[in-house]
């Protein structure tokens, strides 16, 4: 249990191994991510065919068929492909504000202990899915306020994996574990900055 009791020892014991539990491990969060659209897809696409309707639109019904079918496939393969970007996105980031504080290592490494980072979003899954299921019935309609308890769950997830990201740098670029958990704070600031930029937008662009 040391992957959640003693993140520090296992990504440790981690580093030089092969890069198939981490693979793993993103595959896994990027199918959990593509399922999530899966289950939020049926609402989507209804509000998507009801504006299409009342907007009064020319557009056939074997025309709007293909539209709706695009927009799924869409939305259930973009979130798979965006998880392995981001992992790698993510790693990338930490390599280089590491490397301001004189980190050394290999990014390949930083990147496979990187990818131990998606153990919370995996655990989280269900409450993940269930919040997003729930929510999106709300907010496409502009009641905006059902976005608050997704966004919590999402940041309280992406929190966790800021402790991961810490001890991923410290091991992997052989940093104090001060310069690390700076280096990991400086990614979960950024991520905090956009999540507030978009949920203030998305409250003062529709109905609360």
């Amino acid at each position: 249990m040391d992957f959640l009791t003693n993140p520090d020892r296992f990504l440790l014991s981690q580093k030089d191994r092969s890069f198939l539990i981490p693979v793993t491990l993103v595959i896994a969060a990027a199918l959990l991510s593509s399922i999530t659209a899966y289950v939020v897809a049926p609402s989507t696409l209804e509000f998507i065919k009801q504006q299409v309707l009342e907007s009064g639109a020319s557009v056939e019904e074997s025309q709007l068929d293909i539209i709706l079918q695009m927009t799924f496939y869409s939305m259930v393969i973009t979130p798979f492909i965006a998880t392995f970007v981001i992992w790698l996105i993510i790693s990338l980031i930490l390599y280089i504000i590491s490397g301001v504080f004189g980190g050394s290592g290999e990014f390949s490494t930083l990147a496979k202990l990187v990818a131990y980072s998606h153990i919370p979003s995996i655990i989280l899954s269900p409450v993940s899915m269930y919040l997003a299921y729930e929510s999106t019935k709300y907010v496409l309609y502009g009641m905006k306020s059902y976005m608050i308890p997704p966004t919590i769950i999402q940041i309280a997830i992406v929190a966790w994996q800021a402790v991961y990201w810490t001890y991923a740098v410290k091991n992997a670029r052989n940093l104090e574990l001060k310069k690390s958990a700076i280096t990991a704070l400086v990614v979960f600031i950024a991520y905090m900055l956009l999540t507030a930029s978009s949920l203030i937008f998305s409250f003062l662009s529709g109905t609360l």
